[in-house]
Order: C-alpha cells, then sequence, then structure tokens
C-alpha cells in the first residue's frame, strides 16, 4: 500500500512537473503569438503606409508629367507667339512704309499743283507723322482754296449762265467753267452783242438818219483811228452806260474791233 502511495504520489509530483513546464511553454507560445501578432500588425501597417507612398508617388509623377507637358505646351506657344509678332511688326514696317510712300507721293502732287512748299516747325522725325504732317498743311489749303474758288465762280455762275441752275458740288461748278469753248471770250461777244444792239436802239431813240451799211464796214477804219474813235467816244461812253443802269471798270477799251 505504502509503495503504490509512494507510486502514486512520484507520479502526481512528475504529472506536476509536466504541467509546469507545459504552462511555461504555453506562455512562451503565447509571447511568441503576441509578437508575431504585432509584427504582423506593424507589417500590415507598414504595407499600407507603403501603399499610400506608392499612389501618392504615383499622383507626384503624374502631376509631375502633366506639369512638363504644359511647361512644353507654353513653350511652343510663347515660341508660336514670338514668331507671329515679329511677322506682324515686319508686316506693320512694311504698310507703314507704303503708306508713307502713297502720302508723300501726294503731297509732291499738291506742291505741283500749287507751286507751296511748307516747312515743319517741330518735326516728329517718324517718316509717317511728319508725311502726314505735311498733308494736314496741303489738305488745309486745298480746303481754303476750294472755298475761296467756290465763292467766286458761284458769284460768276449768273452771268455765264444765266439759265442755268448752279450745280451743288464743286467740281461740278468749277467743271462749268473749263468747257472746249473760251468762256471768256464767248462772254466778250455776248457783251459786244448786248452794247451794239443798245447803241443802235440809242441812235434809234435820237431819230437821226444812219448808213447802218457803212458804220458796219469796220474794215475800212485804219487801227490808228480807231483808237482815236474809241478814246473820243469815252465821254459820251460814260453818259450811255450811266443811263443802262451799268457801272463801267477801269479795264482800257480794246483798240481793235471785233466781229
Amino acid at each position: 500500500m505504502i509503495k503504490e502511495l509512494l507510486r502514486i504520489g512520484a507520479q502526481f509530483v512528475g504529472y506536476r512537473d509536466y504541467a509546469s513546464k507545459t504552462e511555461e511553454k504555453l506562455a512562451e507560445a503565447n509571447e511568441r503569438a503576441d509578437t508575431l501578432a504585432q509584427k504582423l500588425e506593424q507589417s500590415e501597417e507598414a504595407r499600407k503606409k507603403a501603399e499610400s507612398d506608392a499612389v501618392q508617388a504615383r499622383r507626384e509623377a503624374d502631376k509631375a508629367k502633366a506639369d512638363a507637358a504644359s511647361v512644353g505646351d507654353l513653350r511652343k506657344r510663347l515660341h508660336a507667339a514670338e514668331t507671329s509678332l515679329s511677322e506682324h511688326i515686319t508686316a506693320q514696317s512694311a504698310r507703314e512704309e507704303a503708306i508713307t510712300k502713297r502720302i508723300r507721293t501726294q503731297n509732291r502732287r499738291f506742291v505741283n499743283k500749287t507751286s507751296q512748299e511748307f516747312e515743319l516747325e517741330d518735326p516728329d522725325n517718324d517718316p509717317l507723322l511728319d508725311a502726314v504732317s505735311f498733308l494736314e498743311f496741303h489738305g488745309t489749303e486745298a480746303r481754303e482754296g476750294i472755298d475761296e474758288a467756290r465763292t467766286g465762280l458761284s458769284r460768276l455762275f449768273p452771268y455765264f449762265f444765266p439759265k442755268k441752275e448752279e450745280p451743288a458740288t464743286f467740281l461740278t461748278l468749277a467743271k462749268c467753267f473749263n468747257p472746249p469753248e473760251d468762256l471768256g471770250l464767248k462772254m466778250r461777244h455776248e457783251n459786244m452783242k448786248v452794247a451794239v444792239e443798245s447803241t443802235v436802239a440809242l441812235v434809234a431813240d435820237s431819230q437821226q438818219t444812219i448808213d447802218w451799211a457803212k458804220v458796219g464796214n469796220t474794215e475800212q477804219i485804219e487801227q490808228a483811228k480807231w483808237r482815236s474813235l474809241i478814246k473820243a467816244a469815252k465821254l459820251n461812253t460814260k453818259k450811255i452806260l450811266a443811263y443802262l443802269g451799268i457801272k463801267p471798270s477801269s479795264t482800257p477799251s480794246s483798240s481793235k474791233p471785233e466781229v
């Protein structure tokens, strides 16, 4: 019995030692499990961070590519703009040069027509602006000349064209005084006709007998005698003109008879 108890006790001690060792191994296993779990957790966080860093890196890379493409596009656009500006400046310079040439041509034509040249007191030292300044001078001269000419021609128009209406535009009015025939000679002949008719009417009113065939034969009159007759007739001419309501001008009478 005692041996049995001793054997059982020995077995109990052996079981107790085994249990103690088992508990130690279990504790070690749990510790290793905790360590592994901790490492696994750390590894998962590292994996997530790595994935996040990779995504951010891809984003930054894509942005860098986009920025590089944008810079390249901006460089192309800048080069195109510079080229366009250079071409525009060249075209503008050529255009200004052509305009300056045309304006100078007009200025020379003005000088050829008016014989009037001008000088700039304060030039701009710019070919185009200086040419425009000269053109303004000539334009002012032309306007003033047209105004004076229109006033004079308007005064003369009723005498030369009594049955016509005065044109509204200056150019048409001026062309009226530049026909193929000589208007001055035509007017002089008309005046001579009226003068002769008036003289004949006055002589007829005096009831004197006149040999008009002999009077009209001017070929028989010498130039010297004609001038003396005209001079002698001036005393009575003034009275006749006054009677007709005409104020004589200071223009000398012709020394040659006109037929």
